[in-house]
């Protein structure tokens, strides 16, 4: 585990953030995910309160369903953010290959794995797999 800030951004480096607490690291599989990734799995550090700031530039917010929406650069298409609308103000979510160091956290557990595809035979077998909490 790294110190904190821990400190991320953008592809190009156009939107950095800080964060300076999180609550848990999980590889999420649901569909909006790997659509909006064009990735099997989306990696996602949730960080609970004040704990997540943009430090430079700013992002570019879409609303990707109707309960939640993502938060990218808008120059080079990088997706950094993940936030359930009930959530505001309380939670957000970061991509964790977004982070300058993402081995600075660990993935504890695997949400929406039924969404997961056959064909990612033994991915995170020692990791748990739950629904997601936030979920509708």
């Amino acid at each position: 585990m790294s110190d904190f800030p821990l400190k991320g951004g953008c592809f190009c480096g156009a939107v950095r953030y800080e964060v300076s607490g999180y609550e848990s690291c999980a590889h999420c599989h649901c569909r909006m995910c790997q659509k909006a990734a064009g990735s099997p799995v989306v990696t996602w550090v949730m960080i609970v309160g004040d704990h997540f700031r943009i430090v430079e530039g700013a992002l570019k917010i879409r609303k990707s369903s109707d309960i939640a929406e993502r938060g990218f650069c808008e120059e080079c298409g990088t997706q950094i953010t993940f936030q359930y609308e009930k959530e505001k103000g309380k939670s957000i979510d970061v991509t964790a290959a977004s982070l300058d160091d993402p081995e600075a956290v660990e993935p504890a557990s695997q949400i929406w794995t039924a969404s997961r595809p056959s064909w990612m035979h033994g991915f995170d077998a020692t990791l748990p797999e739950e629904e997601d909490p936030n979920a509708g």
